[in-house]
């Protein structure tokens, strides 16, 4: 008896363990923006199932992965390649068509309260300024 339940505690604790793991697929998330005159403005890539899908204007599609950072995309017979900064984070992506090479940049999340637009205070601080200074 003692044996079934250690035989179960280990199997629930196996379980749980690889169900906290994160999949190493969720590197490639994203939003990644082209230059200016690309082919593509923008593509997202997204997560479904458990495969990669590049998703853009001109449609939605699943990428296979070929090795480390390699994805192949057949509908367009394309090679996708992401590519990593020094933190080993990916920074941007480059897609092979057709001759072309097309390099776009990831898009990073603002960090909460880091963001460019003034937060509520600081316009309630320049509103109250602005009204002693008259």
């Amino acid at each position: 008896m003692k044996k079934v339940l250690f035989l179960a505690v280990l199997c629930m604790s196996a379980i749980f363990t690889v169900s906290a793991q994160e999949s190493p697929l969720k590197a490639y998330l994203g939003k990644y923006v082209f230059a200016a005159g690309s082919p593509v403005a923008e593509v997202t890539i997204t997560l479904e199932d458990s495969s990669l899908m590049i998703n853009s204007a001109m449609g939605s599609t699943a990428i296979e992965k070929k090795s480390v950072d390699t994805f192949y995309l057949a509908q367009y017979d394309a090679s996708v390649i992401f590519k990593r900064g020094e933190d080993k984070s990916v920074k941007e992506m480059v897609i092979i068509v057709q001759g072309m090479e097309l390099v776009g940049v990831k898009e990073t999340a603002a960090a909460p309260g880091s963001s460019n637009e003034l937060k509520k205070e600081e316009l309630y601080e320049i509103i109250w300024a602005e009204k002693q200074n008259q």
